[in-house]
């Protein structure tokens, strides 16, 4: 089992890898990981890929076995069991769990829950450039958009007026604050960085939840001395097909 094992494993995760890769890309979900515009590089590897590996099946299992290995620890054989066989269980379950992982469970996007986690700043922004208030319809703004309006320093004073409409999912810390948010993917997931923008929590619903998707409009006002949007309307929304910012 062991010596079956060290010559199938690697070429099983690349299976499983490959067969993931393309049942996400036919069921539309493969931009949950990637940009889109990533996504036809990706199945054209994983096509190449999927013929590089079958190739790889029929060397090995037509193969003559390894040659057998005489530098044997023949003074601890049972010492050399147990490391067998632990090897073995490790390796199995390693199949199994990647098995599990990347076929068995569902697509998920990025949670709120690794929001709350990063340490993105409140007002977010990042090194995104400032969009133009003057000439530009600010219902069209992103939560990147606002998020860089407000990291740049912009007040409730310098947003009079100003009427927000996006749509994000909501960030709920232990003190009870509230942001709406939403990550933008550069090239995949790994990359991801959080964009959110301050809420004003007394003007949401109560039965909304830290990670729900929510669609807001409303205008920018004073709390406290920092700047938060006050949700005219806030409706409970499906996540979206696209729930990155790209």
């Amino acid at each position: 089992m062991s010596e079956l094992l060290s010559r199938w494993t690697g070429l099983a995760l690349c299976g499983i890898g490959l067969v993931a890769t393309l049942a996400l890309a036919a069921a539309g979900d493969l931009t949950l990981y990637i940009h889109p515009r990533y996504v036809v590089f990706t199945v054209l590897l994983s096509v190449v890929g999927a013929g590089l590996f079958a190739a790889a099946v029929w060397v090995t299992a037509t193969g003559r076995e390894a040659a057998h290995d005489h530098d044997h620890d023949h003074d601890h054989p049972g010492r050399r069991r147990s490391y067998r066989m632990l090897s073995t269980a490790v390796t199995g379950v390693l199949v199994v769990v990647s098995a599990g992982a990347l076929l068995v469970a569902p697509p998920t996007t990025l949670s709120a829950e690794r929001a709350l986690s990063s340490t993105s700043a409140v007002d977010g922004g990042g090194d995104v450039p400032r969009p133009s208030l003057v000439g530009s319809d600010p219902t069209r703004f992103s939560v990147r958009d606002w998020a860089s309006i407000l990291g740049s320093g912009a007040t409730a004073d310098d947003l009079v007026g100003q009427q927000a409409d996006v749509t994000g999912f909501l960030l709920i810390d232990d003190s009870g604050a509230v942001r709406v948010g939403r990550y933008a993917v550069t090239c995949c997931t790994v990359d991801a960085q959080l964009f959110a923008v301050p809420v004003i929590a007394a003007d949401l619903p109560s039965d909304l939840r830290s990670g729900d998707w929510v669609h807001l409009t409303g205008t920018f006002a004073d709390d406290e001395g920092a700047t938060h949007l006050r949700p005219a309307t806030a409706d409970a929304v499906e996540e979206p097909d696209d729930p990155y910012l790209s």
